[in-house]
């Protein structure tokens, strides 16, 4: 039997997280932000947070300054509800044992001990907050644990590289401010399916965060395996004309690969991809 819990709750969890963690902000979080930091697909997110929105966890605002907020502090705010505003209300709909024989017309030797294990998964379940959670997360930021019970198998690999930019600085941090998601899309798609060390993928998400000095990159194999690409942009101005744009990238994937020539291509694409942005504006 598979305990875990379904796509639209998970989601509806990673998205309240996300939430809870940037609530101290003076701005709504914008979608894109909640799907690129949360592996959330772009697709189904808007679905997700109309789920908190609907069972009054979170609250939306439209618009060029909208976004989400929790409604509620996330102490007050239990795990059940998480679980429900994705699931419906958790309860068990249908006899434990099926129809059965004739002498179970009403109910069947299983009812009480399954309602009663049904009621003691909700009462745990309600024990445990977000902001429980959120501080679980904070503990387990930038470390490893294996637990005993791990069904996670992933390599973290990081790796730095640098490409050139043919602009003066200021030109260059403009560009970034200009550069959009569909345009590095568009830019990297078709050249990542020559990097052999990597095999066969389709580049499945690209978002720019932080003025652009930040990309998340999703790429998803021929086999469903995923590599998860975080990519840090550091502009140094070389001389007044050019600019060295380093990068230094964190990739989970669940099989061995050689990072730098994936890292390499992406440096070099973007500065090119930043060059034409510049001519343009």
């Amino acid at each position: 039997m598979n305990l875990s819990m379904s796509r639209r709750s998970d989601y509806c969890v990673r998205a309240a997280l996300y939430l809870a963690r940037t609530a101290e902000r003076t701005e709504a979080t914008k979608v894109k932000e909640i799907v690129a930091e949360m592996g959330i697909p772009a697709s189904f997110a808007s679905q997700i947070l109309a789920d908190l929105v609907r069972t009054d966890i979170a609250t939306s605002k439209p618009g060029r300054d909208g976004g989400y907020r929790l409604k509620r502090d996330p102490g007050s705010i239990t795990l059940l509800e998480l679980v429900e505003a994705g699931e419906g209300p958790l309860r068990a709909d249908h006899c434990a044992l099926g129809n059965g024989p004739c002498r179970w017309d009403t109910v069947c030797p299983l009812h009480a001990s399954w309602q009663s294990t049904v009621a003691a998964v909700r009462e745990q379940l309600t024990t445990i907050t977000l902001a429980t959670i959120v501080e679980e997360d904070i503990r387990l930021e930038g470390k490893h644990e294996e637990p005993v019970d791990g069904h996670r198998f992933f390599h973290s690999i990081e790796a730095e590289d640098s490409s050139f930019v043919e602009l003066p600085l200021p030109r260059l941090e403009e560009s970034l401010g200009h550069l959009r998601d569909q345009q590095l899309l568009e830019e990297l798609r078709d050249p990542l399916h020559s990097i052999e060390s990597i095999g066969t993928t389709n580049l499945a998400m690209a978002y720019l965060l932080e003025g652009g000095r930040r990309l998340i990159l999703e790429l998803i194999s021929s086999g469903e395996e995923t590599i998860r690409l975080e990519l840090n942009l550091e502009p140094i101005a070389i001389d007044p004309q050019r600019v060295e744009l380093k990068g230094h990238a964190k990739i989970r994937t669940n099989r061995s690969i050689d990072p730098a020539p994936l890292v390499r291509l992406i440096l070099n694409r973007t500065a090119r991809l930043l060059e034409t942005v510049a001519a343009e504006h």
